[in-house]
């Protein structure tokens, strides 16, 4: 007969990869806004791995589910609430973390605002936004390069593992699966809307669209590539400074 007590049980964290997208004016013509990927992390507060960054995420507390958990932790360490979040995957390595038998629940999360804010009681010190640019290096070498202000994290992967790295646990592994499955629902599912404001200039869709699938192509095939999926509206972005464009909405299914 089965006893709870005979079966030792680990402790069940839930931890977040989360993507943004910021605006942020060019260098190189004024007036002229960017879209850039951006990836959330936390300064840890405590030991292991004091000081260092991390994805945000803690433990599940009693009569909360995992998903609950994440959607706490998030709202507590980084002052993001209600993300449109995904389950991505279980990370149970042995030694995975230094504390114990912890077993990792990771969701991928989408926000559409990079405002952040961290709770006094929560154990990390601060949240960052940084900007996200994965590169492939060569068939079976790939990279990662995180940077906001003066900081710059570099993770490298050969053949999809992580190999070199610099963030807290396995996260860095965690944040490459998160990539690929956020590159193929986006290719695949539609979800960079969840990424996008309600309305959008087709122009302010491609940017994210491209950085996140790897792909390159005129603004003329990306909008009849997207017509299927996008609608016009009857409203203009009067704030665009070099000319106005024509605002857009994901079609109702």
């Amino acid at each position: 007969m089965y006893q709870i007590e005979d079966y030792e049980r680990p402790s069940v964290a839930a931890d977040a990869v989360v993507f943004g997208i910021d605006t942020e004016p060019t260098a190189s013509s004024k007036g002229l806004q960017q879209r850039k990927l951006k990836l959330l992390l936390v300064r840890r507060g405590e030991e292991p791995f004091l000081h260092m960054f991390s994805l945000p995420g803690g433990f599940l507390r009693k009569n909360e589910t995992i998903q609950q958990a994440a959607w706490r932790e998030l709202r507590e360490e980084a002052g993001v609430n209600s993300p449109h979040i995904l389950p991505l995957d279980v990370y149970s390595a042995p030694g995975r973390d230094p504390r114990g038998w912890i077993v990792s629940c990771a969701f991928l999360a989408l926000t559409r605002t990079v405002v952040l804010a961290t709770d006094a009681l929560s154990d990390a010190v601060d949240a960052q936004w940084f900007e996200f640019d994965f590169q492939t290096l060569s068939s079976h070498e790939e990279q990662l390069t995180l940077s906001a202000s003066s900081i710059s994290i570099t993770l490298r992967y050969q053949d999809g593992k992580l190999s070199e790295g610099g963030l807290a646990f396995d996260h860095g592994q965690i944040i490459y699966d998160a990539f690929q499955k956020l590159r193929d629902e986006v290719m695949h599912h539609d979800l960079i809307f969840e990424l996008m404001p309600s309305l959008f200039a087709v122009s302010d869709l491609q940017q994210p669209y491209e950085i996140i699938t790897g792909t390159h192509t005129s603004p003329q095939n990306f909008r009849k590539k997207m017509l299927t999926k996008i609608e016009e509206t009857e409203l203009f972005n009067e704030a665009a400074a070099h000319r106005t464009a024509k605002l857009y909405r994901k079609k109702q299914q």
